[in-house]
């Protein structure tokens, strides 16, 4: 399983802006800035670790009755 260079050009931006709404949040809110650096590395990690899923996850049988 390699990441190739197409797919990370894709996610990317995708993760950015996922890591920019919890921080505008936070500072609109007045919440400190070490809670909003923390929700957006944990906003980070579930959008990338759902991408890598969904790209490199197991091929789908046709025929099977659990997608």
């Amino acid at each position: 399983m390699s990441l190739n260079l197409a797919s990370l050009k894709k996610w990317l931006p995708i993760a950015a802006i996922s890591a920019l709404i919890p921080i505008f949040i936070s500072l609109i809110l007045g919440t400190p800035i070490i809670q909003g650096l923390v929700a957006a590395g944990m906003t980070v990690l579930l959008v990338i670790s759902g991408l890598l899923f969904r790209s490199y996850g197991r091929e789908r049988n046709q025929g099977s009755e659990n997608p």
